[in-house]
């Protein structure tokens, strides 16, 4: 399964394929935790926003999980 199509297709698989990452992976842990944190500030009345503008992040992140599997 390609990274388009388990986003797609199984948000739990996902979901537990970026936190076992995370787990692993403290540089991505702490960039992942540091946009959020920095997001969280910045969109604060606009909470829409915040959700949307993670996604390059998680798309990094993503990526590289599937380079190395």
């Amino acid at each position: 399964m390609t990274w388009p199509s388990i986003r797609r297709t199984s948000c739990s698989a996902s979901t537990q394929l970026f936190r076992d990452w995370l787990r692993a992976h403290p540089h991505d842990r702490e960039r992942y935790a540091a946009t959020k944190r920095r997001l969280a500030r910045d969109t604060a009345h606009r909470p829409r926003d915040y959700s949307l503008a993670k996604n390059d992040v998680i798309d990094e992140i993503y990526a590289r999980i599937f380079a190395a599997g």
